[in-house]
């Protein structure tokens, strides 16, 4: 895991509220061009419903009678041609070639194909307006377009991104297209980001400045960093007393300098714990050394008598697991003699059972004799049909074709009767050569059965051997632990009479053992 600086922990907040706050407002301002935009592809779809009412009007007065469809079709041409909105809004009509039917602004491409007219950037947005134009409530389409508000004395006219929207009236498959600048909102979109930049900028200089009095303070405060007046007191705590501290200069009253001073305290302190303790641990020491020789001597009869009965212990345990496991060994050889009983049992029965499957074979094999012979038969049974039927010309034609299935037929039982003999007879000598191996089996199980019935006569043996010899060993042992006993007792007074002294070492030791966790300087 990264492990960052007291100061670089201060920083990172802020240059993550930063990230934060730059992300939320360039979020606003693309939320804000794309509502934007949203208004101006609404009040297009509104105006192109508009002209499409129109459109529907006329045709209404021409399928009334009213008037003729040319003329309908000419008066709403002359009202859509006329129709203007915003600063450069305007109407056109194409039909589904694209061709142009009315443009206001170039009425001399009137008539004129347009699939293959394309904008600036090569998409041909006449094609898209027709294939948008299929769908029942029309759609929108992006394209670049001169605008006159871009255009200079010294050049024409630049192309900007417009959106287009397109509705069909089937009837009479005009396309009313109907298009607005997009420039101006993606002008006012980048002052947008202009305005974030700046303001951005001035907050972040302001919340650096206000982060860096606050680091200064704090470390004024601390003495140095905190990171490393925490390292110091973890120093101090795990008793290293020799750490160095360094602080400012003229630095009097900050955290760092108190820790020194403490450090200092603590070291005086320790140094005179640890001479004091050094004096209790020698006299002690001496106290307990005249009992110690005593209660050795004590201590080595007993433990040579324990170790004597813990032998005969030993083994008595061992002659009963040696009987036990004589028992069991015996157990597992008679167990062991009764499973090859069986399996020679089932071996005799295997035996019988292949020899009655190689009689069945046989007469499977005769069985397929005569399968064989039918088939044959039949082959020339059909032979005949087939020979009749060819001299009945062509009333015996349909009698020659099932002679033919017959024959055929009569050939695949020949065929698989063959094969069926072969298997068997592959089968009948595997089954005559596991008969071989299942009587050999037997007669080693036979022998395996013997061996074992003398090994479980021996196993019996030795475990009744084994009991005798663990009845006499828990005599021995018996005695040998009453003596035990008798020495415990005498072990207990003599360390009884050293307890007094022992204790005393041992809290002298451990009060030394505390002191020397801490770690001190020499004395100067």
């Amino acid at each position: 895991m990264l492990k960052l600086s007291f100061t670089q922990k201060l920083w990172l907040p802020l240059v993550i509220s930063l990230i934060a706050l730059l992300l939320v407002s360039l979020s606003a301002a693309w939320l804000s061009r794309e509502t934007r935009i949203e208004e101006r592809k609404n009040d297009l779809v509104n105006v192109a419903h508009v002209g499409l009412s129109l459109v529907k009007e006329y045709a209404a007065l021409a399928q009334n009678g009213k008037m003729s469809e040319a003329d309908a079709r000419k008066q709403a041409l002359d009202r859509l041609r006329e129709v203007r909105y915003g600063e450069d809004g305007y109407f056109l009509v194409i039909d589904s070639t694209p061709r142009m039917v009315m443009h206001p602004i170039k009425p001399a491409i009137n008539g004129k194909d347009l699939a293959g007219t394309a904008d600036a950037d090569g998409r041909h947005h006449y094609v898209s307006f027709a294939k948008v134009a299929q769908s029942p409530e029309g759609g929108f389409v992006d394209y670049v377009f001169p605008h006159s508000k871009s255009a200079s004395s010294s050049g024409p006219a630049e192309a900007v991104a417009k959106i287009g929207y397109v509705v069909r009236f089937a009837p009479w498959d005009w396309i009313i297209a109907t298009g607005a600048y997009v420039d101006d909102i993606d002008a006012a979109f980048m002052r947008s980001l202009y305005w974030i930049g700046a303001v951005f900028i001035g907050i972040a200089l302001l919340l650096v400045a206000l982060v860096a009095l606050t680091n200064r303070s704090i470390q004024r405060t601390i003495g140095g960093d905190p990171g490393y007046a925490a390292d110091v007191a973890n120093a101090i705590a795990v008793g290293d007393l020799t750490v160095s501290i360094d602080t400012r200069h003229n630095d009097e009253q900050s955290l760092l300098r108190e820790i020194r001073r403490m450090r200092d305290t603590l070291t005086d302190t320790i140094r005179a714990i640890k001479h004091a303790a050094d004096h209790v641990a020698t006299g002690a020491h001496e106290i307990a050394s005249g009992n110690a020789d005593l209660s050795s001597r004590t201590e080595n009869q007993a433990a040579s008598l324990q170790e004597t009965a813990a032998s005969m212990e030993q083994m008595t345990s061992m002659v009963r697991q040696t009987a036990e496991n004589a028992k069991t060994a015996s157990e597992l050889a008679e167990r062991a003699a009764r499973i090859a009983n069986e399996g020679s049992e089932m071996v005799g029965e295997a035996v019988s059972t292949m020899r009655d499957i190689s009689t069945e074979s046989q007469k499977m094999v005769d069985v397929i004799a005569v399968i064989e012979s039918i088939a044959f038969q039949t082959n020339i049974l059909a032979l005949n049909a087939a020979v009749e039927a060819a001299r009945a010309g062509e009333q015996g034609r349909g009698f020659a074709v099932v002679a033919g299935e017959v024959r055929t037929l009569a050939h695949r039982s020949a065929g698989a009767a063959k094969e069926v003999r072969q298997l068997i007879s592959r089968a009948v000598d595997k089954v005559g050569n596991g008969a071989g191996l299942v009587e050999r089996t037997g007669t080693t199980i036979e022998q395996a059965r013997d061996a074992i019935a003398s090994v479980t006569s021996v196993m019996q043996e030795i475990a009744a051997a084994a009991a005798e010899q663990s009845a006499g060993i828990d005599q021995v042992n018996h005695a040998v632990t009453q003596m035990d006993s008798l020495t415990q007792e005498n072990a207990a007074l003599v360390e009884q009479a050293a307890a007094a002294a022992h204790s005393l070492t041992e809290q002298a030791g451990r009060l030394k053992t505390s002191v020397d966790a801490f770690q001190v300087a020499e004395a100067a």
